[in-house]
């Protein structure tokens, strides 16, 4: 899973709308550097719906950032899933589920 959604990732990344204004690794750097950690991040998220502060702290990021990195990464997680067709169902009818 590691491996498509780093393609996804890099290829959402190569799509982007705005042009960059600084050239790639310029800037501050991310507290999610690596695949591996935005994809544990995501899923983290996805599975515990803690909120933007708790995430904050957790990750040590600003909510805000917290924030961006939900609507930056579920998306890509979403078209991985969608390929594999592996989406969690969204009704639950009994606790074992």
């Amino acid at each position: 899973m590691l491996e498509k959604f780093e393609q996804v990732y890099l290829a959402e990344a190569d799509n982007r709308e705005k042009p960059r204004k600084r050239k790639i690794g310029a800037g501050r750097k991310a507290r999610l550097q690596s695949i591996r950690e935005k994809l544990f991040y995501i899923l983290f998220y996805l599975k515990c719906y803690p909120t933007f502060d708790l995430a904050a702290v957790l990750f040590d990021f600003d909510r805000s950032q917290a924030n961006r990195w939900v609507h930056r990464l579920q998306p890509i997680l979403e078209k991985v899933l969608g390929e594999k067709k592996v989406l969690p169902l969204r009704k639950i009818e009994s606790i074992e589920e």
